[in-house]
């Protein structure tokens, strides 16, 4: 599988188990609410930007399509009523993007979005807008760029031949990965098999326990050497059992400097990613998230935040774009810090873009500079002038947001324009 083309699949098919399980925690209720609404527009959101950047139309043109029906819900109704008719929208959604995934994992050639699907979600669309009377912009986010500045922009990556993948059936595909350096290959464990591990390892914490409150003084010396044995083996039996929940921030850092490379060459642009601290190790989980955050900066810093070959000479900047990341541990926790020197942050037009969404609560000039770059987390407000498919309409920062907060961490964002942005995040 081509390297671009394994991000893709192992981000989308993360980013469907997620819309499963969030979506699987509202079924039976009467109306569907905004936190519903904004948790299935982010994955969707992410899932056609990556699609469209990988020209695998299928799924980024019925992206976009669904897109435009969650819009309806975020600037009209703001709630879901007709709980059953969603439902269908959403479920044979779900099903086409997971079937388009088996394909690229097999190699097969992939489908046009399903008619009678694609037919369901334009009418749903016309009947709320037509109920709201809500325009054109309030269900795409923002207008849509020229014809000429469209096509210039329209391809990031072309991925290579589809080679298949190594892909177990439904009912097996839980497993978790262990990465041994001292042996050659993977090994492949069940997460279910995982699970026995874990608890046979707090039995035996157990057993060593009871045989130290049951063995009297004089048997204790005895069979002191015993216990002192299990004790040893219960540490490393626990410290391997750490290994399959956690992990460095290697593959992450490889992640990101093929969507660096991919990026810039498409753009014409020469950018440099420095990566530091990349072998600290943290649960799996919240590395997937921090992935997620990083895959949406990183895009934001080579597509708006550095700036063309010309552009750079001009401002008498080195003509190759730097991007920085740097995992580094501080006090309890990590802190990321991904950096650049590009363009940096117009707070002009931060403000206002905060002013046309009617997000501010006080007049602009009282807003101090962290303020203003917080309202860049504020779902839909963007600097950027033109849009394409894959960002420009503020959905990136909340994502990075929303990715960050899931997993008890905070951001901060600097950045002085024309000398670039730096954005840290604590988890």
């Amino acid at each position: 599988m081509d390297s671009m083309m394994g991000i893709f699949y192992e981000e989308s098919s993360r980013l469907v188990e997620e819309l499963k399980r969030n979506f699987s925690e509202y079924i039976g209720k009467d109306i569907y609410g905004q936190e519903l609404i904004q948790e299935i527009f982010r994955a969707v959101h992410t899932i056609k930007a990556d699609a469209t950047m990988m020209l695998f139309d299928g799924i980024a043109a019925l992206s976009k399509k669904f897109e435009r029906l969650l819009y309806c819900f975020r600037n009209g109704p703001k709630v879901i009523e007709d709980t059953e008719r969603f439902d269908g929208v959403f479920c044979g959604y779900v099903d086409f993007v997971e079937q388009e995934l088996d394909k690229i994992a097999q190699g097969e050639a992939l489908e046009n979005v399903p008619e009678e699907l694609s037919k369901n979600i334009s009418e749903y669309v016309d009947n709320l807008k037509e109920q709201y009377e809500l325009d054109e912009s309030q269900i795409t986010g923002k207008k849509t760029a020229d014809k000429k500045e469209k096509a210039k922009r329209q391809i990031y990556y072309i991925p290579g031949a589809q080679v298949p993948v190594e892909k177990s059936d439904k009912e097996e595909k839980r497993v978790v990965k262990y990465e041994n350096k001292d042996l050659n290959g993977v090994i492949v464990i069940k997460k279910s098999d995982l699970n026995k591990i874990q608890l046979n390892i707090t039995k035996m914490g157990s057993v060593i326990k009871t045989l130290k409150k049951v063995s009297d003084r004089e048997n204790y010396e005895l069979v002191l050497p015993e216990i002192n044995s299990l004790v040893e083996i219960n540490k490393e039996l626990s410290n391997v059992a750490k290994g399959f929940t956690k992990g460095d921030f290697t593959a992450v850092a490889e992640k990101m400097e093929i969507l660096v490379d991919e990026m810039s060459a498409a753009l014409n642009k020469n950018v440099r990613l420095l990566v530091k601290g990349e072998d600290i190790m943290i649960d799996k989980y919240k590395r997937d998230k921090i992935s997620t955050a990083l895959i949406h900066m990183i895009r934001n810093s080579v597509d708006h935040g550095i700036e063309d070959l010309e552009t750079r000479e001009r401002l008498g900047k080195t003509p190759v774009g730097l991007i920085k990341i740097k995992f580094q541990n501080e006090n309890e926790n990590i802190m990321i810090t991904v950096e650049d020197d590009g363009a940096g942050i117009n707070s002009g037009k931060v403000i206002e873009a905060a002013q046309k969404a009617g997000v501010l609560k006080k007049k602009p000039e009282e807003y101090k500079k962290e303020e203003i770059m917080e309202l860049l987390l504020v779902n839909g407000i963007s600097t950027t002038d033109i849009p394409n498919d894959y960002s420009g309409r503020g959905v990136g920062m909340d994502v990075i947001n929303h990715s960050i907060k899931e997993i008890g961490g905070k951001l901060n964002i600097t950045s002085e324009e024309g000398f670039g942005t730096k954005i840290e995040m604590e988890v």
